[in-house]
């Protein structure tokens, strides 16, 4: 699918990589690791190291692999803080960390192995699968836009409304609660004590209330309140077990600016500025003690506006739809009209952009690239018939008539399967070495004395 030859570190993690690009003989995609290499198994082992011994219902996927488990089996001596850095990609660590050998991305390869997403390759669902340690065929949360058959429409996760409605979270009424959306509850809401920090935009969110369920949420304004609010939670009397902590600045400025190397630089400068501050704000022995795991979603590839596919100016597919497309725009979920699903199918090859490749559903459900059972009771509605993935800088795109276009366009997605997209770093050490505990400051005076939010 894709003919570019990545550039992957030599070492173990060239040998691991290659070993997760492994193209799937029945799709001719790589399909992610769900059986203990993917962002889906972080999750039970962090439940295996941290829930309470008496709580037996762990997550449906595995743990991860025992070789790249962080805890090595054992319970942490401290808290652990999941710092999760959205559009982070493997390939774009490893880039950076050449360009700088002496920088945070540097320091961070040193202890970060490869992992695969989720599929598709999208923030709603790698959230979704970080909270529930559920494989998306599982959960039932397959895209950015889902169509759910509880309302009959597809949804815009994030913005919990139809698609096409201008209001937000236009769906979230009295009775709504997160098992509408998941088959699979949070790791939090089974019994998993932990402190979600993220975006005061996101709060109260339906979306935030599905991945955050059970966890007690932490809201920050900006960079430093983020430094100051992981300080304070991490220097409480008894500190949760685990805090997830969430970080957007990548993603979005990549998606407005592509995928320009030294957004990576600035960003993975600008979070290690901001975790030494945390470390030297805490008691030196705190800070050893503190496990701190780094990871992303998904990383990034390019697109051009001239090479997407829009379905809404495409009468010749429309009127083979029984709904809007779903899924991502890199990942597209086609369903058809009764009757209409050979001519659907005929028409999406004669349309789709170059090097896309189209996948009949059900087959890409039954080789696994959404995850092993037991599904979700809506899964084959949820998803349609047919699986567009596009070849970057391709994609697809669907505006409901009469609804406002985007104010700007997106010169970089993710949602694919391309090595940029679906490999992904876990790091994992010390708070006090990926930190990057410096020098004493007139700052460090302030662990003599407490941190109190206003």
């Amino acid at each position: 699918m894709n003919e570019r030859s990545p550039v992957i570190s030599p070492g173990k993690g060239r040998e691991e990589a290659a070993e997760l690009l492994r193209t799937d003989p029945r799709l001719g995609v790589p399909i992610p690791a769900y059986r203990g290499r993917s962002l889906g198994n972080l999750p039970t082992t962090l439940w295996q190291a941290l829930a309470p011994p008496r709580i037996a219902d762990a997550p449906p996927l595995p743990p991860l692999d025992a070789a790249i488990d962080p805890f090595g089996g054992r319970r942490p001596d401290g808290p652990v803080v999941v710092l999760l850095l959205d559009g982070l990609g493997w390939l774009a660590l490893l880039d950076s960390a050449r360009r700088i050998p002496r920088g945070p991305a540097a320091r961070w390869a040193e202890h970060g192995r490869v992992l695969t997403s989720v599929f598709p390759t999208t923030t709603t669902v790698a959230l979704t699968s970080l909270s529930t340690g559920a494989a998306p065929a599982q959960s039932g949360v397959v895209g950015h836009r889902v169509y759910l058959p509880h309302f009959g429409t597809v949804v815009e996760l994030l913005r919990m409304s139809p698609l096409g409605v201008a209001a937000a979270e236009s769906m979230v009424g009295p009775d709504w609660s997160p098992s509408i959306l998941s088959a699979v509850p949070s790791i939090y809401r089974r019994g998993l004590n932990a402190v979600s920090l993220s975006r005061d935009r996101f709060e109260g969110t339906g979306f935030t209330r599905l991945i955050y369920d059970g966890a007690t949420f932490v809201p920050y304004v900006t960079g430093s309140d983020f430094a100051l609010a992981l300080t304070e939670i991490l220097s409480r009397p008894e500190p949760p077990p685990l805090v997830v902590a969430y970080r957007d600045d990548l993603d979005v400025v990549q998606h407005q600016r592509g995928t320009r190397p030294e957004l990576v630089d600035l960003e993975l400068d600008r979070v290690d500025s901001l975790l030494r501050f945390v470390t030297g704000h805490l008691p030196p022995s705190l800070a050893r003690r503190i496990r701190l795991i780094i990871t992303g979603d998904h990383g990034q590839v390019p697109m051009t506006a001239d090479r997407q596919l829009v379905v809404d100016q495409e009468p010749t597919i429309l009127a083979h739809l029984s709904r809007p497309p779903s899924g991502d725009r890199r990942a597209a979920f086609f369903a058809a009209r009764p009757g209409h699903r050979d001519p659907l199918r005929e028409v999406l090859e004669a349309r789709m952009p170059p090097g896309g490749r189209l996948l009949g559903m059900s087959d890409a459900l039954a080789a696994g690239l959404f995850g092993p059972g037991p599904f979700h009771p809506e899964i084959t509605e949820r998803l349609g018939d047919f699986l567009l993935l596009s070849k970057s800088p391709s994609g697809v795109v669907y505006t409901v008539p009469g609804a406002r276009s985007r104010a700007h366009r997106m010169v970089s997605g993710h949602g694919g399967l391309e090595p940029e997209e679906l490999l992904i770093p876990l790091v994992s050490g010390a708070l006090e070495e990926l930190g990057g505990s410096s020098s004493p400051t007139p700052h460090q005076s302030a662990r003599t004395r407490p941190l109190h939010r206003a």
